[in-house]
């Protein structure tokens, strides 16, 4: 199902909205930006000691933090960051590295520039599907599968893209939470917005929405095929 880009309120619509996707059948595609900002974590910090706490302390400093059933780490939302899942099904052959590898393909055809793949040491959510430019890390990503029977599987693939905006307040917010945590710290100076890093770029945010959006509904349908066929 097509998806133009969404503005939410609060970090907890845009949740509900890939909640809502990965409970659906068929394919999805939720591009969605908060207009107020907060923090979003996976809800297996929940466990680490001083959680409560930490959340409280978070708040008080002006990001209410938010939980997600994906996995990684705690990430800062707010205007101008960008938010794409991915909800569909597949078969059992479809693995998590296919997963990664569909999103961030998405995002590198969307804009064809010098991508980067790997882990940026000291950023928010650090992962080896992350995507950078200029060594500079600018898309993060995550995923939950979910198997459904005969041999299908949910998938709510994630991508949160840093389009423009200031990143130093959402760095120290999620620093901040990080230490509360005893977790490492976070370096603003390893992150950097798309429009910083493509100056050309015209209205980044629609821009980049519209050619998500066009290309995710071609690349689910080629995918879930391809994997339909490989398990025949």
């Amino acid at each position: 199902m097509s998806a133009a880009l969404t503005y939410v309120e609060g970090v907890a619509e845009g949740l509900a909205l890939e909640a809502a996707a990965f409970r659906a059948q068929g394919a999805f595609t939720c591009l969605w930006s908060p207009r107020r900002r907060a923090l979003v974590c996976p809800a297996s910090l929940r466990r680490r000691p001083g959680f409560d706490v930490a959340k409280r302390d978070s708040a008080t400093r002006g990001w209410p933090l938010h939980l997600r059933p994906t996995g990684g780490g705690a990430v800062p939302q707010g205007p101008g960051v960008l938010n794409l899942a991915l909800a569909f099904t597949a078969d059992r052959t479809f693995t998590i590295e296919d997963g990664y590898r569909l999103i961030t393909q998405i995002i590198q055809d969307a804009i064809p520039a010098g991508w980067t793949t790997g882990a940026t040491p000291n950023s928010f959510c650090d992962g080896a599907w992350n995507l950078s430019l200029n060594r500079r890390k600018v898309v993060g990503t995550a995923q939950r599968i979910r198997p459904v029977g005969n041999g299908q599987r949910r998938i709510l693939a994630h991508a949160l893209i840093l389009v423009e905006g200031d990143l130093a307040a959402g760095a120290a917010a999620v620093d901040a939470f990080h230490r509360d945590l005893s977790l490492g710290p976070i370096d603003e100076n390893v992150h950097t917005t798309l429009d910083r890093a493509i100056p050309s770029l015209r209205d980044p945010m629609n821009t980049l929405a519209a050619s998500l959006n066009e290309i995710a509904q071609r690349d689910i349908l080629r995918a879930t095929q391809h994997f339909g066929r490989r398990a025949a």
